[in-house]
C-alpha cells in the first residue's frame, strides 16, 4: 500500500479518537444526531434501559424510515399523493454519557421535528408526547440522568400512521399525503443543551413551557433604532442570586457595536422576565435585497463571572403591506416574488430526512432565481429553513400546523397549541412578516385565540395575520389583517392588503421540452389522457410568465405571490404520468426546469434574458421561439443573421418570434433597455454524445462521515466539446465501492426508478445521492452507459468527532455566502393604472373567488346572447324564464377537468336561489349530489344539453363548489355554469 494512502487512513483513525473539549462552565449545545439504534417494529419493552438493541440498525439523524418507499409510484391523480408509504410504529434508542462535571447542570433535549407522534423516554421514564410533526419541542432530562461513566438511554417511539381520507384523519388532519408525504421518523436535528441552574430558558413551550429571549426594534430610521432585549431567566439554585444581565449587539462582521446591562435579584426557584433597552446608532437595516443580520448575545453574570449566555438573531427592519401600493421594506417598494414550499422538502432516496446543507441548497436556488418570498405550505418550516429566510432575505408566511379545514375539538386544541409553540420559537426571526393562522377560515372564537397568542408572545412584532381561504366565512373580516389569496384573479377584501399564497399550480416534468423534440415517456404515456396537465417544459415556462404578470405582476396594489411550488414532490399530484406533483421550478433532485430560468429572467434585478428550450432540432423544423427578459426589447439572431426585433412583449416579459427556421449552429437573444444592449444569451447545436461527466456536490465542509450526510453526484452526457446533450436519454449503470450507502435518484415518469444502481438521464443529466456511513473513507462511483467509456469519481468522507454519543460539530451550510446589496430592478414593464372600481362585484356573489387555472368573471342580467364562458364563444340563447335577470358566473371551459375541493366559492349576498347547469356526460360532482336538486329542466348551450340543478341559500351562507369532476372527463364535455337570483324560486 502506498505510504500516502496509508497515512491518510491512520490520520483518519487518529482524528476520531480526539476527545471533545467538554465545557465545565457555561452553556454547551451538543449535536445529538449521531449513533442511534433503529427498529421498524414495536417491541413493548424497548423503553427499558436494559433492552438489548444490539441487532437493531445503526442510523444517524436526520432519519426517516420512508426513504426507500417514496417517489416509486405514479401519482394517482385527483390531487391524491403517493399512498404506499410504510406506516406504523418504530423505535429509536441512543446511549450517551455526560461528564461528571455536568452533574450540577440542567440538561435539556431539543427535537426540531419528529413525524408524526413521538413518545420520548429517558432511562425508562416517559417524558411526554408530541403530535405536531413539524414544531420543535423539548424536555428537561436533568432529574433522570446519570453522570460520569454511567450510561444513559434515550428512547423515542414514533408513529406515522394516518386515516385513509384526509378529511377523516382525526385529529391530525395535516398528517396525510394529500398535504405532505408521510415520511415518518426523527427527520430533523436533535440537540442536547447543558447549562447552569441559573439560566436563560429555551424557546420550547411544548412541555417545558419556557419562552427564551424576545428581541425587537422600534422607532427605526436610517439614523437610529431602539432595541429591546427581553429574556426569561430561571434560578433553580437553592439560594437567591444577584445577577448582571447584559445584552451585546454584534454586527455581521462579529464586532460588538453596543452593550446594555441591568442588575437583578432572583429568588430561589423563581422565573423572571429581565429586559434592557438601548438605542443603536446608524443601524444597518434588513432588506429583502440586503438582509443584514445582527446577533444579540445575552449574558448572565454573577460577581463578574459569566454563568450563562445565548444568541438571538436581530434584523432591524420596518415594513408595510398597503392595500393600494403593495409591499414596502424600510420605505422601499419591493414586489414579492417566490414560492410556496412543503416543509418536508421530500427528496428521492432520502425522503424528508435531509442534512441542513441540502435545505440551504434549495434556498440558494430560490435566491438565484430572484425569489424574496416563501410561504410554508400548511405547516411550519424547520429552524434551519427559517434561519435561511433570514440569511437570503425571504419574506416568510409562517403557519403552525394545518390541513385544509376549520377544525374543532382535539384537532383544534393541538393546532392552537402548535401555533403558540411556533410563535414562541420563531418570533425573533426578521424574515417572518406574516403569521398564518390556518389554511382555512376559522370561527370567530378561534380567530380570537390566534390573535391572543400573537398578542401574548409577539406583541411587538407588528406582523400581520391571515388565513388562506379566509373568504369562506364572513366573520374573517373582523380578524385577518392581510388577505392570503389562492389563485384569486381579484381581491376579496378591498380594505386589506393582498398577498398570493398558491398561484400557478400547473404541472410539467423537466424531461419534456416541447412537441418538436423527441418524446421521453410523456406524450406517448398510456396515462396521458388522465392527466389534468398535458404540457411540456416549454409551455410550462410560458405559463409562468402569463400567470405571474396577470395575477400579480401588473397589479400595482398587489404585494406579490407564492408560486406553488418550488420543488417537485410526492404530494397531491394531479398527473398519473408522473411519480411527483410536477409543479416545481426544479424537479425533485433540484435540477432546474426551463420554468426556473423563466422566472429568473423576470425576477432578478439585473438585466436578464433566457431563450426557452434548446437548439437541437431536426431539419425542416419551423417553430415559435420564446424568450423571457426583464428588458424592453429583444433581438433574435440565428448564426449571426438578424431574424427580428421585438419591442412588444406579451405579459410584460415574453418575447415571441413566430415560425423561426431551425439551422444547425447558434441562436442568440440580445436584450436592450432604452436602446442599449444589456445582456445576451446564446444556445448552440450540441454534438453527438461523446462521454459521461460526473460532478460531486457537498456541503461547505465536505462530505461528513456522520451516518446522515449526503454527497450528490451529477451524471451528464456531453459531446466532444464538453457540452451537455439536451436530447439525451437512456440508462446509466453505477458501481459503488467504499463506506457509503447508495441512495440513487429517480426518473419522473417511471414507477420503481428509485433505490436502483441504474437510472436514465433526462435531457442529458440526472442526479444521484450517496449517504455517508460512520466510517470515513473513499467512495468510488463508476458510471457506464452503452456506447460510451465508463467514468469514475472518488469522494472522501471526512471523520466526525463523536464522544459518548455527543458532538460539538454543528450541521453545515451548502456553500460560502457573502452578503451583497442587490441593485434595484434594471427595468419594470409598464403596469396599467389601478382603478379599484374595476373589480368583480356582485350583490349576490359576494367574497367571490375562483381557484382554477382559468379566469372566472361575475356578470349580471342573464339573457339571450350573453357569453357563458370566459374562454369559449358560446352564448346563452333559449333559456328558462326564471334565468332572466339572474346574476351569473362566467367559468372557464378549460377547467372542465381541473379538480379542487374549493374551486369556486362565494358568500350569499341575499336570500337567493342558485342554479348550476351541468353536463351529465361528466359524473355529477359530490357537491351537486349533496347540496342541489335536479329541477328536471335542461338547457341547450352551444349544442350541449345541460341539466339544471338548484338550491336555496340564506344571506351570509358560505357556498363552496368543487371542480367539475374528480374523475376522467370526456374530451367533448363542458364545464358547469352557475347562476343566481334573489329570493326563492
Amino acid at each position: 500500500m502506498p505510504k500516502a494512502k496509508l497515512f491518510t487512513i491512520v490520520l483518519g483513525l487518529f482524528v476520531t479518537c480526539v476527545p471533545l473539549a467538554f465545557a465545565e462552565e457555561g452553556r454547551t449545545k451538543y449535536n445529538f444526531n449521531y449513533d442511534w439504534k433503529f427498529l421498524k417494529d414495536n417491541p413493548a419493552e424497548a423503553l427499558q434501559v436494559e433492552f438489548d438493541d444490539s441487532a437493531w440498525a445503526s442510523v444517524s439523524c436526520p432519519h426517516t424510515f420512508n426513504d426507500v418507499d417514496t417517489f416509486d409510484d405514479l401519482s394517482l391523480g385527483k390531487h391524491n399523493g403517493e399512498k404506499n408509504h410504510w406506516r406504523g410504529t418504530v423505535w429509536y434508542r441512543k446511549e450517551f454519557k455526560l461528564p461528571a462535571a455536568d452533574a450540577g447542570k440542567k440538561v435539556f433535549i431539543e427535537f426540531e421535528g419528529v413525524r408524526q407522534i413521538a413518545d420520548v423516554y429517558v432511562n425508562g421514564q416517559h417524558l411526554g408526547t408530541n403530535q405536531t410533526g413539524f414544531i420543535p419541542f423539548g424536555y428537561d432530562l436533568t432529574e433522570h440522568l446519570k453522570f460520569g461513566d454511567e450510561t444513559n438511554v434515550l428512547a423515542v417511539k414514533v408513529n406515522n400512521d394516518r386515516g385513509d381520507h384526509f378529511r377523516d384523519n382525526f385529529p391530525l388532519v395535516w398528517n396525510h399525503e394529500h398535504w405532505h408525504p408521510i415520511h415518518g421518523g426523527i427527520y430533523r436535528n436533535v440537540f442536547l443543551h447543558t447549562m447552569d441552574p441559573l439560566h436563560i430558558t429555551l424557546p420550547l413551550y411544548d412541555n417545558l413551557e419556557t419562552v427564551g429571549t424576545y428581541v425587537y426594534a422600534e422607532n427605526i430610521s436610517e439614523k437610529s433604532a431602539d432595541i429591546t432585549v427581553e429574556a426569561e431567566v430561571r434560578n433553580e439554585h437553592p439560594a437567591g442570586k444577584s445577577i448582571t444581565f447584559e445584552a451585546q449587539i454584534i454586527d455581521a462582521e462579529g464586532k460588538t457595536v453596543d452593550t446594555a446591562s441591568t442588575e437583578k435579584t432572583i429568588s430561589a426557584g423563581e422565573t423572571v422576565n429581565v429586559s434592557v433597552e438601548t438605542q443603536l446608532a446608524n443601524p444597518k437595516r434588513w432588506y429583502t435585497r440586503y438582509p443584514y443580520l445582527y446577533s444579540v448575545r445575552t449574558v448572565i453574570k454573577e460577581n463578574g463571572k459569566e454563568i450563562d449566555s445565548c444568541e438571538t438573531p436581530l434584523g432591524i427592519r420596518s415594513f408595510e403591506f398597503n392595500k393600494d401600493t403593495g409591499f414596502s421594506n424600510n420605505g422601499e417598494y419591493a414586489k414579492l416574488t417566490g414560492w410556496g414550499q412543503k416543509p418536508t422538502h421530500a427528496w428521492p432516496g432520502l425522503g424528508a430526512a435531509l442534512p441542513d446543507w441540502l435545505r440551504d441548497l434549495t434556498f440558494h436556488l430560490m435566491d438565484e432565481a430572484g425569489g424574496n418570498l416563501i410561504r410554508w405550505g400548511h405547516c411550519a418550516g424547520g429552524p434551519s429553513e427559517v434561519a435561511m429566510g433570514d440569511k437570503y432575505g425571504f419574506v416568510t408566511l409562517m403557519p403552525g400546523v394545518s390541513g385544509e379545514s376549520s377544525d374543532h375539538g382535539e384537532t383544534w386544541d393541538i393546532r392552537i397549541a402548535a401555533f403558540r409553540d411556533t410563535v414562541v420559537y420563531y418570533r425573533n426571526h426578521p424574515s417572518i412578516f406574516i403569521w398564518e393562522g390556518g389554511n382555512w377560515a376559522e370561527t370567530a372564537a378561534h380567530y380570537q385565540q390566534i390573535l391572543d397568542v400573537i398578542e401574548t408572545y409577539d406583541p411587538k412584532g407588528k406582523r400581520l395575520m391571515g388565513n388562506r381561504r379566509a373568504d369562506v366565512k364572513l366573520e374573517s373580516e373582523k380578524y385577518v389583517t392581510i388577505e392570503i389569496g389562492t389563485e384569486g384573479w381579484e381581491r376579496e377584501y378591498a380594505h386589506l392588503p393582498l398577498v398570493e399564497s398558491e398561484y400557478c399550480r400547473e404541472e410539467a416534468p423537466r424531461r419534456i421540452w416541447d412537441k418538436q423534440s423527441p418524446d421521453d415517456n410523456f406524450w406517448s404515456h398510456p396515462n396521458l389522457k388522465k392527466n389534468i396537465y398535458k404540457i411540456g417544459s416549454e409551455e410550462f415556462a410560458i405559463r409562468q410568465v402569463d400567470q405571474w404578470w396577470n395575477k400579480m405582476g401588473k397589479k400595482t396594489y398587489h404585494s406579490g405571490g407564492a408560486n406553488w411550488i418550488f420543488s417537485d414532490g410526492p404530494h397531491g399530484g394531479r398527473c398519473p404520468t408522473e411519480v411527483t406533483r410536477a409543479s416545481g421550478e426544479v424537479d425533485a433532485v433540484r435540477l432546474p426546469k426551463e420554468a426556473f430560468y423563466a422566472v429568473k429572467a423576470m425576477w432578478r434585478p439585473e438585466p436578464q434574458v433566457h431563450l426557452i428550450g434548446h437548439w437541437n432540432y431536426d431539419d425542416k423544423t419551423r417553430k415559435d421561439i420564446h424568450v423571457v427578459s426583464n428588458c424592453d426589447q429583444v433581438n433574435l439572431l440565428v448564426n449571426g443573421k438578424f431574424i427580428a426585433a421585438n419591442k412588444t412583449p406579451e405579459n410584460g416579459y415574453l418575447f415571441t418570434f413566430p415560425k423561426v427556421n431551425w439551422e444547425s449552429g447558434q441562436i442568440t437573444a440580445k436584450a436592450f433597455i432604452d436602446g442599449k444592449l444589456r445582456t445576451s444569451q446564446t444556445k448552440e447545436t450540441v454534438g453527438e454524445p461523446a462521454s459521461l461527466k460526473l460532478t460531486p456536490i457537498t456541503g461547505i465542509n465536505g462530505w461528513r462521515a456522520d451516518g446522515s450526510d449526503v454527497v450528490l453526484i451529477d451524471v451528464e452526457v456531453v459531446d466532444s466539446e464538453g457540452r451537455r446533450c439536451p436530447l439525451d436519454k437512456g440508462r446509466v449503470d453505477f458501481q459503488v465501492t467504499g463506506p457509503g450507502t447508495w441512495r440513487g435518484g429517480y426518473n419522473s415518469g417511471k414507477a420503481n426508478s428509485t433505490n436502483n444502481l441504474y437510472l436514465d438521464t433526462e435531457c442529458g443529466i440526472n442526479r444521484v445521492a450517496i449517504r455517508s456511513q460512520r466510517t470515513p473513507g473513499t467512495v468510488t462511483v463508476t458510471a457506464e452507459k452503452e456506447g460510451l467509456e465508463p467514468v469514475s469519481i472518488s469522494v472522501e468522507s471526512q471523520p466526525v468527532v463523536v464522544q459518548d454519543g455527543l458532538s460539538l460539530e454543528m450541521p453545515q451550510a451548502y456553500a460560502a455566502w457573502s452578503l451583497k446589496r442587490e441593485p434595484l430592478p434594471a427595468h419594470v414593464p409598464e403596469m396599467p393604472e389601478y382603478i379599484p372600481s374595476e373589480q368583480n362585484k356582485s350583490k349576490l356573489f359576494t367574497r367571490f373567488s375562483y381557484t382554477g387555472d382559468g379566469k372566472a368573471m361575475l356578470r349580471t342580467n342573464t339573457n339571450w346572447g350573453k357569453k357563458a364562458y370566459t374562454d369559449r364563444e358560446v352564448n346563452y340563447t333559449v333559456i328558462p324564464k326564471y334565468f332572466r335577470g339572474c346574476e351569473y358566473i362566467r367559468t372557464p371551459n378549460s377547467d372542465k377537468s381541473y379538480w379542487a375541493r374549493d374551486q369556486l366559492q362565494f358568500i350569499a349576498g341575499a336570500d337567493m336561489t342558485i342554479y348550476v347547469c351541468h353536463d351529465d356526460r361528466v359524473p355529477r360532482p359530490e357537491f351537486l349530489l349533496n347540496d342541489f336538486t335536479d329541477t328536471g329542466d335542461d338547457l341547450n348551450l352551444g349544442g350541449t344539453k345541460l341539466s339544471i340543478f338548484k338550491r336555496v341559500a340564506k344571506q351570509g351562507e358560505s357556498i363552496i363548489m368543487a371542480g367539475n369532476s374528480d374523475g376522467e372527463v370526456p374530451e367533448n364535455a363542458v364545464m358547469y355554469t352557475v347562476l343566481a337570483k334573489k329570493g326563492t324560486h
